[in-house]
């Protein structure tokens, strides 16, 4: 677990009320990017006959070859992947803010 202090001139709830805000809004912005690349993801799933996971594993494995597109969805995955952590991480600092 991680602790962070922070500092500023502001009182804390006016302090806790910024930081709400703004991670508010940078969910909001994330899960329109979530859902950009589900739909992304689900394209590729749709051509290729082939779940996100069971491409991830082939691929990884150099079961598929180097086609544009693997690479394409690859990356889709990885910014999928990326963007749900940071998703959770910002839900649970959010719930902290509000306590």
């Amino acid at each position: 677990m991680t602790e962070v202090l922070l500092r500023t001139k502001a009182g804390k709830e006016l302090a806790l009320e910024a930081l709400s805000s703004a991670i508010e809004r940078e969910l909001r912005i994330l899960k329109v990017k979530l859902a950009s690349f589900e739909e992304e993801m689900q394209r590729f799933e749709s051509r290729h006959g082939l779940s996100s996971n069971e491409f991830y594993k082939k691929f990884e494995s150099g079961e598929l070859g180097d086609d544009e597109s693997y690479f394409t969805w690859w990356a889709a995955i990885h910014a999928h992947e990326s963007i749900k952590t940071r998703i959770e991480t910002l839900q649970e600092l959010f719930g902290q803010c509000k306590q």
